[in-house]
Parts: structure tokens; sequence; C-alpha cells
């Protein structure tokens, strides 16, 4: 088998076009001959080094174009080697950053319905699709679902414009965090465009849009957020406070967080 640009071609020459890409991991095409030149290039110098406390030339300055690309205070940046990876490290993160803030007991993830997040144990725990859990259960405990931003299949009762429906759907994580105990959640996973089911951006409403938005959610509550696209091998995790509803201002006493930004000399 073979790929040249956005097709694949099977063992007997027949060509099929690469909707997936590679599931998602080769926006820029099969065949690119520079990408492979400079990977060798890379390999040359220096195959494989853990970046666990220490730092090498070009993670420095892939951090550092990662960090100018990407938006507002969003200046750090953790390598890991695969999406599965990505989420346990987030998990992970937030729930060692509670412990070290003595809120020992805020350890629960927050994720939506038929979102995917990966296939190790703990990412596994994450993800919204039952069918891909059932032959490894149980897993990892204190995992919770909410609904999908899926519009066009919204339920009754969800709103009538698509503002309506992003406002009903971040209350929705309010109500999960209400139930389960401010105190005890950790983080919230939500892919920017979730991909898993089919294709559902976030709604007017749901993400920082107005006074009754996610970022109102978590900072009340003192959850970290973690945005991530699962496919690239490598990714940013984006954890931060968000706002919460006024109707929910009882998860607001003793819960807030805030974190500091990330000063551009800092940012490895």
């Amino acid at each position: 088998m073979r790929g040249a640009g956005p097709h694949v071609y099977d063992s007997a020459g027949k060509r099929y076009l690469d909707a997936l890409s590679g599931l998602f991991v080769v926006q820029v095409g099969h065949g690119r001959t520079e990408l492979a030149e400079a990977a060798a290039k890379q390999a040359a110098e220096l195959a494989y080094f853990p970046l666990w406390s220490y730092a090498h030339p070009t993670a420095i300055e892939l951090a550092d174009r990662l960090a100018d690309l990407t938006p507002g205070d969003l200046n750090r940046v953790f390598f890991t080697t695969g999406g599965s990876e990505a989420v346990e490290s987030a998990w992970k993160l937030a729930r060692s950053y509670f412990k070290q803030t003595g809120k020992p007991m805020k350890t629960k993830a927050i994720s939506r319905a038929i979102a995917y997040h990966g296939t190790s144990m703990g990412a596994l725990s994450i993800t919204g699709l039952p069918v891909l859990k059932q032959e490894f259960e149980p897993l990892v405990p204190s995992t919770t679902r909410v609904p999908k931003t899926n519009y066009y299949r919204r339920p009754p009762g969800s709103g009538d414009t698509r503002e309506e429906f992003g406002i009903w759907a971040a209350d929705r994580i309010a109500e999960a965090i209400e139930f389960e105990g401010p105190d005890t959640v950790a983080c919230v996973f939500l892919e920017p465009v979730q991909n898993a089911g089919g294709c559902f951006p976030p709604p007017p409403g749901y993400f920082p849009a107005g006074p009754r938005d996610l970022r109102r959610v978590r900072r009340a509550a003192g959850i970290r957020r973690s945005d991530l696209r699962v496919r690239p091998a490598r990714r940013v995790l984006r954890c931060g406070p968000l706002r919460l509803p006024a109707r929910h201002h009882h998860l607001r006493q003793g819960h807030d967080l805030r974190v500091r930004p990330a000063r551009r000399d800092d940012r490895h």
C-alpha cells in the first residue's frame, strides 16, 4: 500500500480517497517528501530523548512556534506520544493540582456523550461510546457524561434556536457538577469540534459567548478544562477556569480557581 496526496492505494493498485486523512493525522496529504526529509534529518541528529526533566532545541523551537499560534495566554506546551496519553496526562495533571492545593477529593472527570478520547484505561473511561468500553469494564471510576452538541438531533425542550440549545447544553454541565458535587469534580473534557458520531461544532452560547456559558460554569466550580484534539500524536492541552451562570450561584462559594498565565520566558 502507498499514499499520494489525498489518496491511498491498496495492494492491487486501486485508488481510494483518504477522506479521514489517516484518522485525522495526515491533514497535509501523503507522500510529502519535505516532511520525510525533515524527519530523517532529526532522526540522524537525535532519534529520541525524554522530556521529563530536560529539553532539547527542537522541542523548544516547536513549543515556541505552537505558543505563538495558540490564542490568548496558551503558552505552555506538554508533548505526548499519542492522543490517549495526552488525555491521561490532562486528567492526572488536574488531579495532582487539586491534591497539592488541599482539595484531594476533586478527582472526577466530565465529558460528552459519544465523544471519543482514546483507548487507554483512563482515556477510555472518559470516552462516551459504550460499545467501545464494554469489553474492558470495569474501567476507571469517577467519570460522568453530559449531552453532546448535536443541534440537528437535539432532544425536545432543549431550545428552538442554536443559541438556546447552546445555553441548554452548557446548563447540563452545571447540573452534572451540582449532582456530583463541586468538591469532587476536577476537570471537563471537551473537543472544540466533537468528531465522533458526526462533526458537532459548539453552538452559540456554549463556549464563551455570553453571560451563561461554560466559562462561568467551570470557574465557579473551580474545575479545569481540557480542550483536546484526540488524533494528533502531539497536542496542546488547555486547562483553565470558567464562570458559572448566575442561577447556579450556590456553587460559587469556596470553589473559585484562578490559574496564573505563564510568562513568555517560562513557557517551556
